[in-house]
């Protein structure tokens, strides 16, 4: 109850925050001017806002014009935003980009021709308010664009058509800040010299060169004068990021110079206040720097060649996990081929039963064999006729067994054939376009922290996910590998200012590698309890919980054939593959098709476990169960109970895995209840009363698996593996 009471009041700081910076916008650009008329910027920024910002856009406008006298002259404005104001009251529509574009148009149109109907002035004005409402749509158009994208994918995406949008906006709204002066000093000017020296600081020549470009243009359309002193911005944020500056001051220091250098050299008329708006910006730039982070910002430059980088290093590294598993395999199939007792030779009746007979020279028996088969043919009187039948019959069965193997063995070709599949299935998707955006700025700056401590990785790859989190993959060669993974993460953790979580190292034939990942919103709370069976010492049951390397949680139960012994070492040898494939960067169905050909091929006996998974996505809590033979699994979801069946063989008993894949959207204090066959079907209700009733998953755990014998008919217990999950808010 109390996270939940922290959520919602950290909801509600969020809308105040928002409500207040749209009421600082519509106070602020209300009396921007652009190009002699006046800014459209406040009217564009009620439309592309929803309902609750809107209002405090026009707020913030009426609040201004009241305090500076000025509603007459702003009165067309504020009607329009009115008008948009009531338009987004009544139709969902108007908050979509579209929606936003065409309210704001015909909000200005009807305004305009309101007002010049007032003052008499309708015909002459009206060409005059279409084309100002044309721009005003188009403007707040591009601005809904640009915000939903933000809301959607939580970064500032500079690429392709989205970067013109940007630009779009940027040149309107620096324009407006250019028409607004204090004393001495143009709050546009302040602003473009900020973000000029910004880019070329972290985006070197081409980040100076267009942000300076764009913000001249802008300057351009409030004044010829701003625009002259603006046009040094480019030339200067070319220069400074041809040098490539690390120290933010220098570079503060450099731009401010170049661009009174430049004013000189081109004999340009730069007054004093525009001297100090670019030594402003500058200031602000130093303030700012420190904080900046291409986590929200993707320009897309050296994305191609750095995602190949990584696929490659990925791929080399999988390709090398495959190995080892090999390897493993290998290793544990001639430890158990050792330790079986081979097949005896055949000896034939004759030899074993009739050669050593005291009666062997007066005998008139006759063996003939007949396809392979030495059938005998004995004497009436002969003294050993159940010696030569149990012995035949000895040999019979021995060859039905070797018969038997041999068929079992012709199956390596089939074996072989979903080998290759599955060979096919993981170079296919490690080859996949990855939904990544690279940061070559954090991977250098990992880099070189890791080298000032006396570690020597081979390669070190920082990247932004679908849910823009921060992930770290470090290589080390297996011959220098360090001797602490939680060091590194405290050590990047530091260097970065950002909350790590380490995964468990994974190992290949020539490389391990360590990775982090930036906590996610969500993480699970986990507890577990077994209990062997009645007749064994040791459960046949296996569980683990680890992490891959984008901080997605797998929670793994798996039941070897039988108890004891024996069957936990299947079951133990499927989670182990299972967590080294998945960690190595293979796809989860890849995997289970793997482990089954090496279950199915790994020694004579037969052998096999089930696989019971759940993934969790804790970026949007969504829960994907992997089935392979297991028992059901109960999923507590608000309200609902879901039991999830399992209609498929365990692994190593086909030669083609069968999976049951479920999929699943859970929320907060969501739980789901994993076991293993030791709980029978008749305590299904039973758990679904302590699901619906209980919030405490150590609790509902421990009662399941205490009450387990009373819910099994059979005298004969199994054993019992008992997994609780919850969905839980993440604590930075």
């Amino acid at each position: 109850m109390g996270r939940i009471k922290k959520t919602v009041r950290i909801q509600l700081i969020k809308s105040i925050a928002g409500i207040l910076c749209a009421f600082a916008g519509g106070f602020v650009f209300s009396i921007s001017d652009i190009a002699g008329v006046a800014s459209f910027a406040d009217i564009s920024l009620a439309g592309a806002l929803s309902l609750p910002f809107s209002v405090a856009v026009l707020i913030g406008g009426i609040v201004h014009c009241i305090v500076t006298d000025t509603v007459g002259k702003s009165i067309v404005k504020l009607v329009s935003m009115t008008v948009i104001v009531i338009a987004k009251m009544f139709s969902e529509k108007s908050n979509k980009p579209k929606g936003s574009g065409v309210v704001t148009a015909f909000s200005v149109l009807i305004a305009g021709t309101a007002v010049s109907l007032l003052i008499n002035e309708f015909p002459q004005k009206l060409i005059f308010y279409m084309i100002y409402g044309v721009i005003s749509g188009f403007v707040s158009y591009s601005l809904a664009i640009l915000i939903s994208d933000f809301r959607k994918h939580k970064v500032i995406n500079l690429n392709g058509v989205s970067g013109c949008t940007y630009s779009i906006v940027y040149i309107v709204y620096i324009a407006s800040l250019c028409s607004m002066s204090f004393s001495s000093l143009n709050f546009g000017i302040i602003t473009a010299s900020a973000i000029t020296v910004m880019a070329s600081f972290y985006y070197r020549s081409t980040g100076g060169i267009i942000c300076g470009a764009l913000s001249a243009c802008g300057a351009f359309f409030v004044s010829s004068e701003l625009g002259i002193t603006a046009s040094v911005l480019p030339v200067a944020g070319l220069i400074t990021g041809f040098m490539k500056i690390r120290r933010i001051s220098l570079s503060a220091v450099f731009f401010s110079f170049s661009c009174f250098l430049l004013a000189v050299m081109t004999s340009s008329d730069i007054t004093m206040e525009a001297t100090l708006s670019i030594v402003c910006g500058t200031a602000i730039f130093v303030i700012v720097a420190p904080y900046y982070s291409d986590k929200w910002v993707s320009v897309g430059s050296e994305k191609p060649a750095e995602i190949s980088d990584i696929n490659s290093i990925r791929m080399n590294f999988l390709s090398d996990a495959i190995e080892a598993v090999r390897l493993d395999a290998m290793k544990i199939s001639a430890v158990l081929s050792a330790d079986r007792t081979p097949l005896q030779k055949q000896t034939s009746p004759r030899k074993k039963v009739c050669d050593s007979c005291y009666r062997r020279s007066i005998c008139q028996s006759n063996f003939t064999e007949t396809a392979g088969e030495m059938i005998p043919i004995l004497p009436e009187n002969c003294v050993r006729k159940r010696e030569v039948a149990e012995e035949l019959e000895k040999n019979i069965r021995t060859r039905a067994t070797e018969q038997l193997m041999r068929l079992r063995f012709s199956d390596e070709r089939e074996l072989l054939d979903e080998q290759l599949k599955v060979t096919g299935e993981i170079v296919r998707f490690a080859g996949e376009k990855a939904d990544i955006r690279c940061s070559v700025s954090k991977s250098n700056q990992i880099m070189l922290n890791l080298e000032n401590h006396g570690m020597n990785p081979k390669n070190v790859t920082a990247y932004y996910n679908s849910a823009n989190r921060l992930i770290v993959e470090i290589y080390f060669d297996i011959t220098d590998i360090p001797e602490n993974r939680v060091r590194i993460c405290d050590l990047i953790s530091d260097e970065l200012q950002i909350n790590f979580s380490v995964s468990l190292p994974v190992s290949s034939s020539k490389e391990m590698r360590i990775c982090l990942y930036e906590k996610p919103p969500y993480e699970i709370e986990v507890y577990s309890t077994s209990v062997c069976a009645s007749e064994s010492k040791i459960s046949g049951d296996s569980a683990a919980i680890f992490a891959d390397t984008t901080g997605i949680n797998y929670v793994i139960l798996s039941d070897g054939m039988g108890s004891g012994k024996n069957a936990a070492v299947d079951s133990h040898l499927v989670i182990g593959m299972f967590r080294r494939l998945i960690c190595g960067g293979m796809e989860y169905k890849s995997a289970v098709k793997l482990i089954n050909s090496i279950m199915v091929t790994k020694s004579r006996e037969e052998s096999f476990a089930t696989l019971d998974a759940i993934r969790v996505d804790l970026d949007n809590c969504k829960v994907t169960s992997i089935k392979s033979g297991a028992a059901a699994t109960i999923i507590r979801r608000r309200n609902d109970v879901i039991k999830i069946s399992s209609p498929t063989f365990p692994i190593g008993i086909t030669k083609q895995a069968e999976l049951y894949i479920s999929e699943h959207e859970l929320n907060e204090n969501d739980m789901i209840i994993m076991f293993s066959d030791g709980i029978n079907e008749n305590a299904y209700l039973f758990i679904k009363e302590l699901l619906l009733n209980n919030q405490d998953i150590k609790e509902i755990v421990q009662e399941i698996t205490a009450k387990a014998d009373i819910f099994n008919p059979s005298l004969h217990s199994d054993d019992v593996t008992v997994i609780g999950i919850k969905i839980k808010q993440s604590e930075f």
